[in-house]
C-alpha cells in the first residue's frame, strides 16, 4: 500500500499522503503544546491561551481535523498528478503547515512574515527529501504510530488519574454536621443590576427570580469589588478586595488567602465547580482551588476544531461568530476575508457553554452526591459578549441596539434556566434545603460615559451588580436591604448561613442576620471598595489602557479616582445615572479625596509609587 513509487495506485498514494498529514499534524500539536509548557513552567508566563487541563486532547483531535480541510487538494492534486505533485512536495506542504502552526504562536511578528519563513523551511526540507519517498513514507507511519500512541496514553491517563483523585478525595472529606445545608451559588456573568426585571430594569426580564425573591432577601445596591471576572470572583471566593487577592490581567488568583470551596471542602462538603466563562474563569486562573470537581470547557467536536492555531486567527474566529450568531453562511464567508492569519485577541476563542450545559453538568454530579451536603458554584455566561442567547431570546425585547436586546434576552434565558434547575432539585428533595446565592460577578457598559463592555471602568453600570439570597435561615421572606454591600462580605455570609463561620479564615464580615427592614441599616458591612488595573486587551490610547481606577460607595455618594490623579464624585441620590460629575468644586474635590484615602488606609490598600494599588498590611478576617 505504501510503495514509494508514483506508478502505485491511486488508492495507495492516498493512503501514504494520509500518513504523512496524520504524522505532521500530530508534530504540529505536541510541538504546539511543548512550546506553550516551556513559556508557562520555565519562563513562568501567565497567559490566556493554551492552557486547558484537556488541551492535548482537543489539539491531537482538532490539529489532524484542520490539517485535512486545509489538504484535501494537495492530496487529491498529488493522487492524480504524482509525477508533478510528488510525495516529497506534499511532505513539504505538510513541513510548511507544522512551522506555520509553531510560529503563529509568536505573536509580536507579523503572521505574514512567519508565513514567509515557514514556505522557506518546506523549499529546505523539499530539498532534503527530494526522490526519497520512501523514506518519507517510512518516517511518516513511524511519526504517526508514536503521535497517536502517545496522544491516547496521555490522554487517557490524565482523564482517568482526574477521575480516581476526584473519588478519593470525595471518599477522604470528613463527616459534615448532621444538620449542614447546601449551598448553591449561582453567578451571572456581565449582569448588571440596572437591567433585570428584579430591579426595575427595561425589560420583565427576570419573572422567576422576581417570584422568588419574595421568599427571600434582596440586595439593592450590591457592589462587585472588580469589573471584571477574575478579580472579582476572587474577592467571592477569598473575601479579600480585588488588589490584595493579586487575580489581575498577568495573574491567577495566588494561594495566599484560603478560598470558600476550601473552607466547606474541609468541613465535609462535595465542592463542585461548572464555568461558562472559558475565558476568566477556567481552571486555570486559580478559581478552581478547593473544588473537588471543576468543569470549564465543552467537551465538543467544535472545541477540537478551535484547538489550534490556525482557527484562532481572526479571520476563521470572525467566520465562527458569524456563524453562531445565527449569519447565513454567505456572511461567515465573507468574514474570512481580507484573510489575516493574527490571533484573534488575547484569548482563546472556545465553544460556547450554554446555561442549559452547565445546569445539565451540575445537576448530573449532584445526582452522585447521595446525601452528602455540597458547595456548588455555578457560572452561566449568556449574556456576556458576543450576547448569544438560544434564537428565541435574541429578540424577545426591543432595544435600540441588537446587543441590547440579545443581552436582555440573555438575562431571561438564565432566568428560565435556573427556573428549571431549582424546580428539578425541588423534585429530588434537595431544594428545601440548600441555600441559594445568585448574583453577578460585574455589570456592563452599553455606551453610558462613552464606556462598552466592561473591565475598563468603574461606574455603576460595570460593578453595581444584583445579589438574592433564598432559602438561608433567620431570613424574612421579602425583604429588600437598601445600604450599599460587598461582595467581598459573600463568602462570610454564606458560610455563617451554613453555621461553619465559627474561627473561618475568610476575609470580610458576614451580611446576617437580617431579619427585618430596619435590621439592613445596622448590618457590619466591609467598606464598599472596587477596583480595576489598566488593562492588557484595551488601547494605550484609552483611559483604561492608560490607568489604574478605583472607587469607593457609600450611602450617598461614589467616588472614583485613577492612578492619573483624575477625580469623578456622584451624588448617588440625586444622579444614579451619574451624569453630573461634582468633583469640579473644590470642597468636594477634596472631601471625596479624604472620602478614598480613609478607606483605602482602613482596609489595608494604598497606592504604589506607580499608582497600582497595594496591598499595605493584612486586613485580617474583617
Amino acid at each position: 500500500m505504501f510503495a514509494a513509487s508514483p506508478d502505485a495506485s491511486p488508492l495507495a498514494r492516498c493512503g501514504r499522503a494520509v500518513v504523512v498529514l496524520l504524522a505532521a499534524a500530530l508534530v504540529a500539536c505536541w510541538g504546539h503544546l511543548t512550546v506553550v509548557a516551556i513559556t508557562r513552567h520555565l519562563f513562568g508566563v501567565f497567559s490566556w491561551k493554551w492552557w486547558l487541563r484537556d488541551q492535548l486532547l482537543f489539539s491531537s483531535v482538532g490539529y489532524p481535523l484542520v490539517f485535512a480541510a486545509i489538504s484535501i487538494l494537495p492530496i487529491v492534486v498529488h493522487v492524480c498528478w504524482p509525477r508533478r505533485f510528488t510525495l516529497a512536495r506534499f511532505a513539504a506542504f505538510e513541513f510548511a503547515l507544522i512551522a506555520l502552526a509553531m510560529l503563529l504562536l509568536v505573536q509580536r511578528i507579523s503572521p505574514w512574515a512567519l508565513l514567509v519563513v515557514a514556505i522557506a523551511v518546506a523549499a529546505e526540507l523539499h530539498r532534503r527529501v527530494r526522490g526519497r519517498d520512501a523514506t518519507i513514507t517510512t518516517w511518516s507511519r513511524r511519526i504517526a504510530a508514536v503521535g497517536v500512541t502517545a496522544s491516547v496514553v496521555v490522554t487517557s491517563g490524565t482523564l482517568l488519574s482526574r477521575a480516581l483523585a476526584e473519588r478519593s478525595a470525595l471518599r477522604s472529606l470528613p463527616d459534615p454536621a448532621s444538620s449542614a445545608p447546601n449551598v448553591l451559588l449561582l453567578i451571572l456573568d456581565t449582569v448588571r443590576a440596572s437591567s433585570t426585571g428584579l430591579y426595575a430594569g427595561p425589560a420583565d426580564n427576570t419573572p422567576h427570580l422576581d417570584a422568588r425573591a419574595r421568599t427571600g432577601v434582596v440586595f439593592e445596591n450590591a457592589y462587585s469589588t472588580a469589573s471584571w471576572t477574575l478579580p472579582s470572583h476572587a474577592s467571592i471566593f477569598t473575601g479579600q478586595y480585588a488588589s490584595h487577592t493579586g487575580a489581575d490581567w498577568r495573574a491567577p488568583l495566588g494561594t495566599t488567602y484560603p478560598t470558600l470551596a476550601e473552607v466547606l471542602r474541609d468541613r465535609g462538603y462535595a465542592t463542585g465547580g461548572f464555568v461558562a466563562n472559558t475565558v476568566a474563569a477556567w481552571y486555570r486562573t486559580g478559581l478552581a482551588r478547593g473544588f473537588l470537581h471543576y468543569e470549564d470547557t465543552k467537551r465538543s467536536p467544535t472545541e477540537a476544531l478551535l484547538a489550534t492555531t490556525f482557527t484562532q486567527t481572526n479571520s476563521i474566529v470572525d467566520a465562527y461568530i458569524a456563524w453562531i450568531s445565527g449569519a447565513w453562511w454567505r456572511t461567515a464567508v465573507r468574514s474570512i476575508w481580507p484573510i489575516s492569519l493574527a490571533p484573534h485577541g488575547n484569548y482563546v476563542w472556545h465553544d460556547q457553554i450554554s446555561a442549559d450545559d452547565v445546569a445539565d453538568g451540575f445537576l448530573a454530579w449532584q445526582r452522585t452526591l447521595d446525601q452528602r451536603p455540597f458547595f456548588a458554584f455555578l457560572n452561566l455566561f449568556d449574556a456576556h459578549e458576543p450576547y448569544l442567547p438560544p434564537e428565541r431570546y435574541r429578540a424577545m425585547y426591543p432595544a435600540p441596539a441588537p446587543n441590547v436586546a440579545r443581552y436582555l434576552g440573555g438575562i431571561r434565558y438564565m432566568d428560565d434556566v435556573i427556573d428549571r434547575l431549582l424546580n428539578e432539585l425541588d423534585q429530588r428533595g434537595v431544594l428545601r434545603n440548600t441555600i441559594v446565592v445568585v448574583t453577578s460577578d460585574h455589570g456592563e457598559s452599553f455606551g453610558e460615559h462613552k464606556l462598552f463592555g466592561h473591565g475598563n471602568g468603574l461606574y455603576r453600570e460595570q460593578i453595581r451588580v444584583p445579589l438574592l439570597i433564598l432559602n438561608g435561615p433567620g431570613l424574612v421572606a421579602g425583604t429588600r436591604v437598601a445600604a450599599p454591600v460587598s461582595l467581598r462580605d459573600l463568602g462570610a455570609t454564606i458560610l455563617s448561613l451554613t453555621g461553619t463561620d465559627d474561627g473561618h479564615p475568610l476575609g470580610g464580615a458576614s451580611l446576617l442576620p437580617v431579619r427585618s427592614q430596619a435590621d439592613s441599616a445596622c448590618i457590619r458591612r466591609s467598606p464598599v471598595i472596587a477596583e480595576v488595573s489598566r488593562g492588557i486587551n484595551v488601547t494605550r490610547r484609552s483611559f483604561a489602557g492608560r490607568a489604574d481606577q478605583k472607587s469607593v460607595v457609600n450611602d450617598t455618594v461614589q467616588v472614583i479616582e485613577s492612578s492619573l490623579e483624575t477625580l469623578a464624585i456622584f451624588d448617588l441620590r440625586r444622579d444614579s445615572l451619574q451624569t453630573n460629575d461634582v468633583a469640579v468644586h473644590p470642597a468636594l474635590a477634596a472631601a471625596g479625596r479624604a472620602l478614598v484615602r480613609d478607606a483605602f488606609r482602613d482596609v489595608g490598600i494604598a497606592w504604589d509609587s506607580s499608582g497600582r494599588p497595594t496591598r499595605c498590611r493584612s486586613t485580617g478576617g474583617g
